[in-house]
């Protein structure tokens, strides 16, 4: 009796760890949360501005050379390197200027899919410098730019002064959209509270560091769940990634790519089409220059393209389209994108190089 009671309760415990075990595996096989930082896992600008492009730029009165700028600055951050709004007063006796400057981040693409929370993050300082006695104040917006849907969205708004010379932390919650492609926009200013009784001259900077979209995803895993686009999981290994590859997903692929600048040289463009490796197989592009979305500037070129891979590919200049080609600082670039059974058309802007 003893040694039956005894082989009962070892059967029962387990059963019981076999039930607990397959608990957890199912619960691990429904949802991971994930958390990514845009753009590029953040913006700390130790080396450089990693990206981030000048936007509007104006200072008045320019009568007074009260000029703005957008500037990087490899010497103060934390830890050092940050992007500022600079604002140099060269002459000014009695006038109030003011100076405004805008920074946009790269774009980047949020992965299709649920999500569980956003918010975007950053720290800034204020030094007043040599404009420090007609007390200068410092405002900013931080704004989140749906680019595919054309809205913006302003996050938070601060005023600062110099009081505020050291790097502190600012946040609010935002919302995305999975497959949306978004842009991070600071527009900031900075002016003068007081009026200045001499001659007066200086430099004031507004600084920003450790820039980044933080957004939490749920990644659903294990098989027969749905898809990272929301579509429903296939069969295990890579036949059922490439069937869940949907256009949209596709097209979100390639919007979160990086692109390099297009060569001209003489009648001939010069450009790199990437096959991003997340696709899961290689892409057939169809690549042509463009003055705008529907007149072409060059000859079209398809090629394949590996998984993870790039090629650069030569673009023949139309005759009538050279001189205008010519005089643009960016070119448009139409790449039409098949991977298995998706399709996608990416019209890029890229920065044009002459040769």
């Amino acid at each position: 009796m003893e040694q039956l009671v005894g082989h009962r309760i070892r059967l029962w415990s387990a059963v019981l760890s076999a039930v607990a075990l397959l608990g957890l595996g199912l619960f691990a096989g429904r949802s991971q949360a994930a958390t990514n930082v845009y753009p590029a896992g953040g913006s700390g600008f130790t080396a450089n501005a990693e990206g981030w492009t000048p936007g509007a730029l104006s200072c008045t009165p320019i009568a007074l050379l009260c000029t703005a700028e957008a500037a990087y600055d490899s010497g103060a951050g934390n830890p050092p390197g940050s992007i500022s709004a600079r604002t140099t007063v060269t002459l000014n006796l009695i006038s109030l200027f003011k100076g405004n400057v805008v920074w946009n981040s790269p774009q980047f693409t949020v992965p299709i899919g649920p999500i569980a929370g956003a918010s975007l993050r950053l720290e800034r300082a204020f030094a007043a410098g040599g404009l420090v006695d007609v007390e200068p104040k410092g405002t900013y917006t931080a704004i989140l730019r749906d680019l595919s849907t054309g809205s913006a969205v302003p996050l938070f708004s601060e005023e600062v002064d110099k009081a505020d010379s050291a790097f502190a932390p600012r946040s609010a919650t935002a919302s995305v959209v999975g497959g949306h492609t978004y842009q991070v926009s600071i527009e900031a200013s900075t002016a003068q509270s007081t009026v200045s009784l001499s001659l007066l001259s200086g430099t004031s900077d507004l600084r920003f560091d450790n820039v980044g979209l933080r957004v939490e995803t749920a990644e659903v895993g294990g098989g027969g769940g749905a898809g990272g686009d929301g579509s429903a999981g296939g069969a295990g290994g890579d036949g059922g990634k490439f069937s869940q590859l949907s256009d949209a997903r596709l097209l979100a692929l390639l919007r979160s790519a990086s692109s390099a600048p297009v060569v001209l040289k003489g009648n001939r463009l010069f450009a790199k089409v990437s096959c991003p490796a997340a696709v899961g197989r290689a892409c057939r592009v169809a690549a042509q220059g463009m003055l705008n979305r529907r007149k072409a500037a060059t000859t079209k070129r398809t090629v394949k393209v590996p998984k993870g891979k790039s090629k650069q590919i030569v673009l023949r200049v139309k005759p009538k389209a050279k001189k205008q080609v010519a005089k643009r600082k960016r070119h448009l670039l139409r790449e039409a994108v098949k991977a298995g059974s998706a399709k996608a058309t990416l019209y890029r802007s890229r920065a044009l190089i002459r040769r």
